[in-house]
């Protein structure tokens, strides 16, 4: 038999080339990811070997690094942190990265979380917590955390462990691109349907409370493991202060707004100055004092009573009411110029 005609060889390359050029670009993306993949592993490997020599000793147990073929994920059957009296550990942790935007990090963590600086301990528990991470070669831009019925539980801190757990949780951070030489963080935080002993102790009512905060922290270095009070003198010696750009609490018909900044005094105690507009807390003061009449009395006295205000209310609720300035100095509390009888501020280390 002759040979096929020079046309019919050529129409058949042209008819493969597809299928060819298909296989290698698929061969060199797999040689590519295997490089990231490479890359991902190394880096990371290079970080826990910094965070070593700073004594911070991080355990990826069961680690694999994954996701082909667009993805790099990281996961840790468990993760936890030693520093000196410091130790911390989550459950699972996975870690994605699109292999086009390796600095944005999306993590769902597996509970439960347990910290202790030997003194204070904490454990948190949820269904579901996300959290991602956008960073640039200047450093972390936003990080944001999404949490599904979370509880947190506080020993150490105060006589009685500290309770709290919520519906939904929300927080992101981000550095303030005003205040860089202040090494100040924005916070924004809420809690939805939160259940906080604390306060119904407080103010009365067991309905749950929805919290609203944005917040600027200055002097904020970020996580160092280190224990929570000498991480807090860092803080109040370095002149760290909290700015109160809004905090809004709503428990059922009690409703209270505050702005202002807080401190530390050389006796750790919470200092600062808040402007606080309140509304359905007649009976705070007298929780507090221990006497109701006298503590209707004085709310009343400062403003407490219903009266018209320029704060929007929802349907049904009373007005915000404007009180006078909340004060925290030398570990009293003071509403303008009455001191809050039987309130003393205690160090928090």
């Amino acid at each position: 038999m002759g040979e096929a005609p020079a046309e019919n060889r050529s129409s058949r390359f042209w008819l493969y080339t597809p299928f060819v050029l298909l296989v290698l670009v698929a061969v060199g993306w797999s040689a590519a990811w295997l490089a990231i993949r490479s890359r991902a592993s190394d880096s990371i490997d290079a970080w826990f070997g910094l965070e070593a020599k700073a004594g911070r000793q991080w355990t990826c147990s069961d680690r694999t690094v994954g996701g082909f073929p667009f993805r790099i994920e990281v996961t840790c059957g468990a993760l936890s942190l030693t520093h000196g009296a410091v130790t911390a550990s989550f459950g699972r942790v996975e870690a994605v990265a699109q292999v086009y935007q390796p600095r944005f990090v999306i993590t769902e963590i597996e509970g439960p979380f347990r910290w202790t600086d030997g003194t204070v301990a904490v454990e948190g528990r949820w269904d579901l917590l996300q959290t991602s991470v956008h960073a640039t070669a200047a450093g972390l831009q936003r990080l944001s955390a999404v949490a599904r019925n979370p509880s947190v539980t506080v020993t150490g801190l105060t006589p009685d462990p500290v309770a709290v757990s919520g519906r939904a949780m929300e927080l992101h951070v981000r550095p303030d691109p005003a205040r860089g030489q202040e090494r100040a963080y924005d916070v924004a935080f809420s809690v939805e349907q939160a259940k906080v002993p604390l306060l119904d102790g407080l103010i009365g009512g067991a309905e749950p409370t929805d919290l609203q905060a944005d917040l600027t922290v200055s002097q904020a270095e970020g996580f160092r493991g280190r224990p929570l009070a000498e991480e807090l003198e860092r803080w109040r010696s370095d002149g760290g202060r909290l700015t109160v750009e809004m905090l809004s609490v709503s428990k059922g018909a009690r409703r209270m707004e505050a702005k202002g900044e807080l401190g530390l005094d050389p006796q750790h105690r919470p200092a600062g100055l808040l402007n606080v507009s309140a509304a359905g807390l007649d009976g705070l003061l007298g929780a507090v004092t221990g006497n109701r009449a006298g503590g209707a009395l004085l709310g009343a006295l400062l403003g407490q009573a219903p009266r018209p205000s320029g704060n929007a209310a929802r349907p049904g609720q009373p007005a915000l009411a404007p009180l006078p300035p909340l004060r925290l100095d030398g570990g009293f509390v003071a509403l303008g110029p009455f001191v809050i009888p039987g309130l003393k501020l205690p160090s928090l280390y």
